[in-house]
Protein backbone atom coordinates (compact mmCIF):
# COMPACT_ATOMS: atom_id res chain seq x y z
CA UNK A 1 0.00 0.00 0.00
CA UNK A 2 0.98 3.58 -0.55
CA UNK A 3 1.14 5.41 2.79
CA UNK A 4 1.10 9.18 3.16
CA UNK A 5 3.78 10.90 5.24
CA UNK A 6 1.27 11.23 8.06
CA UNK A 7 0.39 7.54 7.89
CA UNK A 8 4.05 6.52 7.82
CA UNK A 9 4.64 8.66 10.90
CA UNK A 10 1.78 6.86 12.65
CA UNK A 11 3.30 3.51 11.68
CA UNK A 12 6.62 4.70 13.13
CA UNK A 13 4.91 5.33 16.46
CA UNK A 14 5.27 9.11 16.39
CA UNK A 15 1.69 9.63 17.66
CA UNK A 16 1.73 6.93 20.31
CA UNK A 17 1.38 3.18 20.69
CA UNK A 18 -2.36 2.80 19.98
CA UNK A 19 -2.25 4.65 16.61
CA UNK A 20 0.91 2.72 15.71
CA UNK A 21 -0.77 -0.60 16.41
CA UNK A 22 -3.91 0.47 14.50
CA UNK A 23 -1.81 1.59 11.53
CA UNK A 24 0.15 -1.67 11.52
CA UNK A 25 -3.02 -3.77 11.54
CA UNK A 26 -4.84 -1.75 8.87
CA UNK A 27 -1.83 -1.64 6.58
CA UNK A 28 -1.49 -5.43 6.79
CA UNK A 29 -5.22 -5.89 6.19
CA UNK A 30 -4.93 -3.58 3.20
CA UNK A 31 -1.96 -5.47 1.75
CA UNK A 32 -3.76 -8.83 2.13
CA UNK A 33 -6.76 -7.41 0.24
CA UNK A 34 -4.58 -5.67 -2.37
CA UNK A 35 -5.72 -2.17 -1.39
CA UNK A 36 -3.68 0.66 -2.79
CA UNK A 37 -4.37 3.11 0.02
CA UNK A 38 -6.34 3.95 3.13
CA UNK A 39 -9.37 6.20 2.76
CA UNK A 40 -11.12 8.44 5.31
CA UNK A 41 -14.36 7.22 6.86
CA UNK A 42 -17.29 9.04 8.44
CA UNK A 43 -18.15 6.57 11.21
CA UNK A 44 -17.54 3.15 12.76
CA UNK A 45 -19.88 0.62 14.34
CA UNK A 46 -18.18 -1.85 16.69
CA UNK A 47 -18.89 -5.53 17.16
CA UNK A 48 -16.66 -6.08 20.23
CA UNK A 49 -19.66 -5.51 22.47
CA UNK A 50 -20.70 -8.62 24.39
CA UNK A 51 -18.77 -10.91 26.70
CA UNK A 52 -20.71 -13.86 25.24
CA UNK A 53 -18.85 -13.39 21.94
CA UNK A 54 -15.72 -11.52 23.08
CA UNK A 55 -14.73 -13.94 25.87
CA UNK A 56 -11.74 -13.15 28.11
CA UNK A 57 -9.40 -12.54 25.16
CA UNK A 58 -11.68 -9.89 23.64
CA UNK A 59 -12.10 -8.08 26.94
CA UNK A 60 -8.36 -8.10 27.57
CA UNK A 61 -7.63 -6.88 24.03
CA UNK A 62 -10.06 -3.97 24.42
CA UNK A 63 -8.54 -3.07 27.78
CA UNK A 64 -5.02 -3.19 26.33
CA UNK A 65 -5.94 -0.81 23.50
CA UNK A 66 -7.70 1.53 25.93
CA UNK A 67 -4.72 1.63 28.30
CA UNK A 68 -2.43 2.26 25.32
CA UNK A 69 -4.34 5.52 24.93
CA UNK A 70 -6.56 4.49 22.02
CA UNK A 71 -9.18 7.15 21.24
CA UNK A 72 -11.76 7.17 18.48
CA UNK A 73 -11.27 9.96 15.97
CA UNK A 74 -14.63 9.54 14.18
CA UNK A 75 -18.14 8.89 15.57
CA UNK A 76 -18.12 5.29 16.78
CA UNK A 77 -21.22 3.43 17.93
CA UNK A 78 -21.47 -0.11 19.30
CA UNK A 79 -23.54 -3.29 19.00
CA UNK A 80 -25.96 -4.52 21.71
CA UNK A 81 -24.89 -4.93 25.32
CA UNK A 82 -24.08 -8.47 26.46
CA UNK A 83 -26.89 -8.47 29.04
CA UNK A 84 -30.06 -6.59 29.93
CA UNK A 85 -28.82 -3.06 30.64
CA UNK A 86 -31.75 -2.29 32.94
CA UNK A 87 -32.11 -5.52 34.90
CA UNK A 88 -29.32 -8.02 34.31
CA UNK A 89 -29.96 -9.77 37.60
CA UNK A 90 -33.65 -10.17 36.74
CA UNK A 91 -32.53 -11.71 33.46
CA UNK A 92 -30.61 -14.38 35.43
CA UNK A 93 -27.24 -13.22 34.16
CA UNK A 94 -24.40 -14.94 36.06
CA UNK A 95 -22.47 -12.56 38.31
CA UNK A 96 -19.09 -13.50 36.81
CA UNK A 97 -20.43 -12.81 33.32
CA UNK A 98 -21.69 -9.38 34.40
CA UNK A 99 -18.27 -8.48 35.81
CA UNK A 100 -16.59 -9.21 32.47
CA UNK A 101 -19.30 -7.38 30.52
CA UNK A 102 -18.74 -4.28 32.64
CA UNK A 103 -14.99 -4.50 32.10
CA UNK A 104 -15.60 -4.56 28.35
CA UNK A 105 -17.94 -1.58 28.67
CA UNK A 106 -15.36 0.38 30.67
CA UNK A 107 -12.69 -0.27 28.03
CA UNK A 108 -14.71 0.94 25.03
CA UNK A 109 -16.00 3.92 27.02
CA UNK A 110 -12.38 4.94 27.72
CA UNK A 111 -11.85 4.98 23.96
CA UNK A 112 -14.80 7.31 23.44
CA UNK A 113 -17.52 5.02 22.09
CA UNK A 114 -21.04 6.41 21.71
CA UNK A 115 -22.87 3.92 23.97
CA UNK A 116 -26.00 3.26 21.92
CA UNK A 117 -25.67 -0.54 22.41
CA UNK A 118 -27.78 -1.45 19.40
CA UNK A 119 -27.60 -3.43 16.16
CA UNK A 120 -29.70 -0.72 14.46
CA UNK A 121 -27.45 2.37 14.69
CA UNK A 122 -29.10 3.79 11.58
CA UNK A 123 -32.25 4.49 13.63
CA UNK A 124 -31.06 7.98 14.51
CA UNK A 125 -27.64 7.43 16.09
CA UNK A 126 -25.30 6.75 13.18
CA UNK A 127 -26.92 7.06 9.76
CA UNK A 128 -24.47 7.56 6.90
CA UNK A 129 -25.51 9.25 3.70
CA UNK A 130 -25.52 7.78 0.20
CA UNK A 131 -21.98 7.21 -1.04
CA UNK A 132 -20.26 7.80 2.31
CA UNK A 133 -17.49 5.44 3.37
CA UNK A 134 -17.87 3.91 6.84
CA UNK A 135 -16.38 0.93 8.68
CA UNK A 136 -19.10 -1.18 10.30
CA UNK A 137 -19.00 -4.70 11.70
CA UNK A 138 -22.53 -5.80 12.67
CA UNK A 139 -23.64 -8.07 9.81
CA UNK A 140 -27.26 -6.90 9.61
CA UNK A 141 -26.26 -3.24 9.91
CA UNK A 142 -23.62 -3.66 7.19
CA UNK A 143 -26.19 -5.16 4.83
CA UNK A 144 -28.67 -2.38 5.66
CA UNK A 145 -26.10 0.41 5.23
CA UNK A 146 -24.96 -0.86 1.82
CA UNK A 147 -28.38 -1.96 0.55
CA UNK A 148 -30.87 0.55 1.92
CA UNK A 149 -28.75 3.66 2.53
CA UNK A 150 -26.25 3.27 -0.30
CA UNK A 151 -23.36 3.88 2.09
CA UNK A 152 -20.14 1.93 1.58
CA UNK A 153 -18.71 -0.52 4.08
CA UNK A 154 -17.13 -3.92 4.21
CA UNK A 155 -18.04 -6.41 6.91
CA UNK A 156 -15.34 -5.51 9.42
CA UNK A 157 -14.23 -7.72 12.28
CA UNK A 158 -13.62 -7.07 15.97
CA UNK A 159 -10.37 -5.19 16.73
CA UNK A 160 -10.04 -4.16 13.07
CA UNK A 161 -13.13 -1.97 13.58
CA UNK A 162 -11.48 -0.42 16.65
CA UNK A 163 -8.40 0.34 14.56
CA UNK A 164 -10.58 2.03 11.94
CA UNK A 165 -12.18 4.14 14.67
CA UNK A 166 -8.82 5.22 16.08
CA UNK A 167 -7.41 6.26 12.71
CA UNK A 168 -10.64 7.37 11.00
CA UNK A 169 -9.54 5.33 7.98
CA UNK A 170 -10.07 1.97 6.32
CA UNK A 171 -8.39 0.14 3.41
CA UNK A 172 -9.94 1.01 0.04
CA UNK A 173 -11.12 -2.43 -0.98
CA UNK A 174 -14.29 -4.47 -1.44
CA UNK A 175 -17.52 -2.48 -1.13
CA UNK A 176 -15.66 0.82 -1.12
CA UNK A 177 -14.90 0.41 -4.83
CA UNK A 178 -17.75 1.13 -7.24
CA UNK A 179 -16.96 -1.71 -9.64
CA UNK A 180 -17.24 -4.20 -6.78
CA UNK A 181 -20.79 -3.08 -6.01
CA UNK A 182 -22.33 -4.26 -9.29
CA UNK A 183 -24.93 -7.00 -9.22
CA UNK A 184 -23.89 -10.56 -10.02
CA UNK A 185 -27.02 -12.71 -9.75
CA UNK A 186 -30.46 -11.86 -11.16
CA UNK A 187 -33.33 -12.95 -8.87
CA UNK A 188 -36.87 -12.79 -10.19
CA UNK A 189 -39.44 -12.50 -7.38
CA UNK A 190 -42.66 -14.03 -8.66
CA UNK A 191 -45.14 -12.95 -6.00
CA UNK A 192 -47.98 -10.95 -7.55
CA UNK A 193 -48.73 -8.84 -4.47
CA UNK A 194 -47.01 -6.98 -1.62
CA UNK A 195 -45.05 -9.38 0.57
CA UNK A 196 -46.47 -10.34 3.96
CA UNK A 197 -44.38 -9.30 6.95
CA UNK A 198 -42.97 -12.82 7.55
CA UNK A 199 -42.02 -13.13 3.89
CA UNK A 200 -39.36 -10.40 4.12
CA UNK A 201 -37.12 -12.33 6.55
CA UNK A 202 -37.96 -15.58 4.74
CA UNK A 203 -36.88 -14.01 1.43
CA UNK A 204 -33.70 -12.74 3.09
CA UNK A 205 -33.00 -16.21 4.47
CA UNK A 206 -33.53 -17.74 1.01
CA UNK A 207 -31.29 -15.10 -0.61
CA UNK A 208 -28.49 -15.68 1.90
CA UNK A 209 -28.52 -19.41 1.21
CA UNK A 210 -28.60 -18.83 -2.56
CA UNK A 211 -26.11 -16.00 -2.83
CA UNK A 212 -23.49 -16.62 -0.18
CA UNK A 213 -21.33 -13.53 -0.58
CA UNK A 214 -22.45 -12.67 -4.12
CA UNK A 215 -24.45 -9.53 -4.87
CA UNK A 216 -28.04 -10.25 -5.85
CA UNK A 217 -30.37 -8.06 -7.91
CA UNK A 218 -34.00 -8.66 -6.94
CA UNK A 219 -36.59 -7.81 -9.58
CA UNK A 220 -40.35 -7.86 -9.16
CA UNK A 221 -40.81 -6.60 -5.61
CA UNK A 222 -44.18 -4.86 -5.36
CA UNK A 223 -45.23 -2.02 -3.11
CA UNK A 224 -42.93 0.07 -0.95
CA UNK A 225 -41.26 -1.99 1.79
CA UNK A 226 -40.84 -0.14 5.08
CA UNK A 227 -37.40 0.32 6.67
CA UNK A 228 -38.41 -2.31 9.22
CA UNK A 229 -39.22 -4.80 6.44
CA UNK A 230 -35.89 -4.13 4.74
CA UNK A 231 -34.10 -4.42 8.08
CA UNK A 232 -35.59 -7.90 8.56
CA UNK A 233 -34.71 -8.95 5.01
CA UNK A 234 -31.10 -7.72 5.23
CA UNK A 235 -30.55 -9.29 8.65
CA UNK A 236 -31.69 -12.73 7.50
CA UNK A 237 -29.62 -12.54 4.30
CA UNK A 238 -26.51 -11.54 6.24
CA UNK A 239 -27.03 -14.42 8.70
CA UNK A 240 -27.88 -17.36 6.44
CA UNK A 241 -25.27 -16.22 3.92
CA UNK A 242 -22.59 -13.54 4.11
CA UNK A 243 -24.50 -10.94 2.11
CA UNK A 244 -23.15 -7.39 2.44
CA UNK A 245 -25.11 -5.78 -0.40
CA UNK A 246 -28.37 -6.44 -2.24
CA UNK A 247 -29.97 -4.45 -5.00
CA UNK A 248 -33.78 -4.38 -5.06
CA UNK A 249 -34.89 -2.82 -8.32
CA UNK A 250 -37.06 0.23 -7.81
CA UNK A 251 -36.51 0.17 -4.04
CA UNK A 252 -32.83 0.56 -3.12
CA UNK A 253 -30.76 3.62 -4.17
CA UNK A 254 -28.28 1.91 -6.50
CA UNK A 255 -30.97 -0.03 -8.35
CA UNK A 256 -33.32 2.45 -9.97
CA UNK A 257 -33.21 0.02 -12.87
CA UNK A 258 -31.81 -3.48 -13.30
CA UNK A 259 -29.27 -2.11 -15.77
CA UNK A 260 -27.98 0.33 -13.18
CA UNK A 261 -27.75 -2.41 -10.56
CA UNK A 262 -25.68 -4.65 -12.85
CA UNK A 263 -23.46 -1.75 -13.92
CA UNK A 264 -23.86 -2.68 -17.58
CA UNK A 265 -22.57 -6.21 -16.99
CA UNK A 266 -24.32 -9.47 -17.79
CA UNK A 267 -25.54 -11.49 -14.77
CA UNK A 268 -23.33 -14.42 -13.80
CA UNK A 269 -26.38 -16.43 -12.72
CA UNK A 270 -30.17 -16.15 -12.56
CA UNK A 271 -32.93 -17.74 -10.50
CA UNK A 272 -36.58 -17.39 -9.56
CA UNK A 273 -38.22 -17.32 -6.12
CA UNK A 274 -41.99 -17.65 -5.66
CA UNK A 275 -44.57 -18.07 -2.91
CA UNK A 276 -43.97 -21.81 -2.64
CA UNK A 277 -40.23 -21.19 -2.20
CA UNK A 278 -40.90 -18.71 0.61
CA UNK A 279 -43.24 -21.14 2.35
CA UNK A 280 -40.68 -23.94 2.09
CA UNK A 281 -38.02 -21.58 3.42
CA UNK A 282 -40.24 -20.69 6.36
CA UNK A 283 -40.63 -24.37 7.17
CA UNK A 284 -36.87 -24.92 6.91
CA UNK A 285 -36.30 -22.12 9.42
CA UNK A 286 -38.15 -24.10 12.08
CA UNK A 287 -36.60 -26.98 14.00
CA UNK A 288 -39.84 -27.89 15.79
CA UNK A 289 -43.55 -27.01 15.83
CA UNK A 290 -46.54 -27.12 18.14
CA UNK A 291 -46.47 -27.84 21.84
CA UNK A 292 -46.29 -25.35 24.68
CA UNK A 293 -45.11 -21.81 23.98
CA UNK A 294 -42.24 -21.43 26.47
CA UNK A 295 -40.43 -18.39 25.14
CA UNK A 296 -41.48 -15.75 22.59
CA UNK A 297 -38.62 -13.43 21.63
CA UNK A 298 -38.91 -10.43 19.31
CA UNK A 299 -36.34 -7.80 18.40
CA UNK A 300 -33.44 -9.28 16.43
CA UNK A 301 -32.42 -6.81 15.04
CA UNK A 302 -33.74 -4.45 17.72
CA UNK A 303 -37.41 -3.61 17.44
CA UNK A 304 -38.29 -0.07 16.41
CA UNK A 305 -40.96 2.06 18.09
CA UNK A 306 -43.32 1.18 15.22
CA UNK A 307 -42.80 -2.56 15.73
CA UNK A 308 -43.31 -2.34 19.49
CA UNK A 309 -46.48 -0.32 18.97
CA UNK A 310 -47.72 -2.98 16.54
CA UNK A 311 -47.29 -5.66 19.22
CA UNK A 312 -49.23 -3.46 21.62
CA UNK A 313 -52.06 -3.20 19.09
CA UNK A 314 -52.06 -6.95 18.49
CA UNK A 315 -52.21 -7.70 22.21
CA UNK A 316 -55.08 -5.24 22.67
CA UNK A 317 -54.96 -5.50 26.44
CA UNK A 318 -54.86 -9.30 26.60
CA UNK A 319 -52.60 -11.06 29.09
CA UNK A 320 -49.60 -13.22 28.29
CA UNK A 321 -50.10 -16.85 29.31
CA UNK A 322 -48.67 -17.37 32.82
CA UNK A 323 -46.37 -20.17 31.63
CA UNK A 324 -44.98 -18.20 28.66
CA UNK A 325 -42.09 -15.71 28.70
CA UNK A 326 -42.68 -12.92 26.16
CA UNK A 327 -39.65 -10.64 25.70
CA UNK A 328 -39.08 -7.73 23.32
CA UNK A 329 -35.55 -6.49 22.76
CA UNK A 330 -34.95 -2.84 21.84
CA UNK A 331 -32.46 -0.04 22.36
CA UNK A 332 -32.99 2.14 25.39
CA UNK A 333 -34.14 5.16 23.38
CA UNK A 334 -36.98 3.21 21.75
CA UNK A 335 -37.94 1.95 25.21
CA UNK A 336 -37.95 5.50 26.60
CA UNK A 337 -40.22 6.65 23.80
CA UNK A 338 -42.78 3.90 24.27
CA UNK A 339 -42.69 4.61 27.99
CA UNK A 340 -43.58 8.24 27.32
CA UNK A 341 -46.38 7.01 25.06
CA UNK A 342 -47.75 4.82 27.84
CA UNK A 343 -47.14 1.69 25.76
CA UNK A 344 -44.45 0.18 27.97
CA UNK A 345 -46.69 0.32 31.01
CA UNK A 346 -49.54 -1.34 29.12
CA UNK A 347 -47.27 -4.06 27.70
CA UNK A 348 -45.80 -4.84 31.10
CA UNK A 349 -49.28 -4.99 32.63
CA UNK A 350 -50.05 -7.64 30.00
CA UNK A 351 -46.97 -9.64 30.99
CA UNK A 352 -44.48 -8.54 28.31
CA UNK A 353 -40.88 -7.93 29.41
CA UNK A 354 -38.79 -5.24 27.68
CA UNK A 355 -35.12 -6.20 27.52
CA UNK A 356 -32.91 -3.12 27.11
CA UNK A 357 -29.93 -2.80 24.76
CA UNK A 358 -29.33 -6.54 24.37
CA UNK A 359 -30.82 -9.49 22.48
CA UNK A 360 -31.38 -13.22 22.81
CA UNK A 361 -28.37 -14.06 20.64
CA UNK A 362 -25.70 -12.19 22.58
CA UNK A 363 -27.01 -12.39 26.18
CA UNK A 364 -27.24 -15.48 28.39
CA UNK A 365 -30.54 -17.34 27.84
CA UNK A 366 -29.49 -20.84 28.93
CA UNK A 367 -30.08 -20.16 32.68
CA UNK A 368 -33.83 -20.01 31.97
CA UNK A 369 -33.90 -23.57 30.67
CA UNK A 370 -36.06 -22.81 27.63
CA UNK A 371 -36.30 -25.75 25.25
CA UNK A 372 -37.83 -23.82 22.34
CA UNK A 373 -38.14 -20.23 21.16
CA UNK A 374 -40.74 -18.58 18.92
CA UNK A 375 -39.51 -15.58 16.93
CA UNK A 376 -40.28 -13.47 13.89
CA UNK A 377 -36.57 -12.96 13.19
CA UNK A 378 -34.81 -14.71 10.34
CA UNK A 379 -31.47 -13.86 11.91
CA UNK A 380 -32.51 -15.39 15.23
CA UNK A 381 -33.91 -18.44 13.43
CA UNK A 382 -30.46 -19.02 11.95
CA UNK A 383 -28.32 -18.38 15.05
CA UNK A 384 -30.77 -19.37 17.79
CA UNK A 385 -30.15 -23.14 17.99
CA UNK A 386 -26.39 -22.69 18.39
CA UNK A 387 -26.35 -19.50 20.46
CA UNK A 388 -29.40 -20.10 22.68
CA UNK A 389 -29.48 -23.89 22.73
CA UNK A 390 -33.17 -23.96 21.82
CA UNK A 391 -35.35 -25.29 19.07
CA UNK A 392 -36.80 -22.57 16.85
CA UNK A 393 -40.27 -21.80 15.57
CA UNK A 394 -40.22 -18.98 13.03
CA UNK A 395 -43.56 -17.18 12.73
CA UNK A 396 -45.22 -13.90 11.85
CA UNK A 397 -45.29 -11.27 14.61
CA UNK A 398 -49.06 -11.66 14.91
CA UNK A 399 -48.65 -15.42 15.34
CA UNK A 400 -45.98 -14.80 17.98
CA UNK A 401 -48.41 -12.63 19.93
CA UNK A 402 -51.16 -15.26 19.68
CA UNK A 403 -48.75 -17.92 20.89
CA UNK A 404 -47.80 -15.76 23.88
CA UNK A 405 -51.46 -15.24 24.80
CA UNK A 406 -52.64 -18.82 24.26
CA UNK A 407 -49.51 -20.52 25.57
CA UNK A 408 -49.51 -22.74 22.48
CA UNK A 409 -46.83 -22.71 19.81
CA UNK A 410 -47.79 -22.45 16.11
CA UNK A 411 -48.10 -25.75 14.27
Amino acid sequence: MILSKEEQALLNGEQGEAPRMAMEILSKIGEINEAERLIPIHSVHLVLHAYKSAFDAGVEAAEKIAYMGGKFSVPTTIDPYGMDAEDWRGAKTPEAYAVMQKRLEDAVMRMGVIPVWTCTPYYGFNMPKYGENVAWSESSAVAFANTVLGARTNRQTAIVDICCGILGKTPETGMHIQSNRCGEVRIRLEVDRDLKSWEYPALGYWLGKKLGSRIGVVEGMRGSPSPDHLKSLCAAAAASGSVTLLHIVGVTPEARTAEEAFGGRAPLDACVVNEADLLRTRQSMCTTSGGRAEFVALGCPHYSVHEIRRVHELLNGRKVHPQTAFWIYANRDAIRLIEKMGIRQSLEASGVVLRAETCMIISPVAPWGFKSMITDSGKCAYYGPAECGTDIIFADAAECVEAAVSGLAPM
